[in-house]
């Protein structure tokens, strides 16, 4: 079993999921502990995939319907103040 994505929002967490068991991809959510900064209580969903061999088809859909990690937006106009332009 690998992890292939986690986050504080069980929705979010459910979405990935049930867009790999639409790919036939198996998986399954558990309860993860979040950061040591935070209340033991306090648990983060993990969207876990039951063989190993679908970990990059699993990562490539999640690029492909932007979901997950791969949905993540960026600050365009900060990134290209931070590349440094050869003259």
């Amino acid at each position: 079993m690998k992890i292939v994505f986690f986050s504080r929002d069980r929705l979010e967490v459910q979405r990935v999921s049930q867009e790999l068991v639409a790919a036939s991809i198996l998986c399954e959510v558990r309860e993860g502990l979040i950061d040591s900064e935070d209340p033991p209580s306090l648990a983060t969903p993990q969207l876990w995939i039951q063989e190993d061999g679908d970990l990059h088809r699993a990562f490539m859909l999640c690029v492909e319907h932007k979901i997950g990690f791969a949905k993540r937006k960026t600050n365009m106009s900060q990134d290209f103040d931070d590349i440094a332009v050869a003259a």
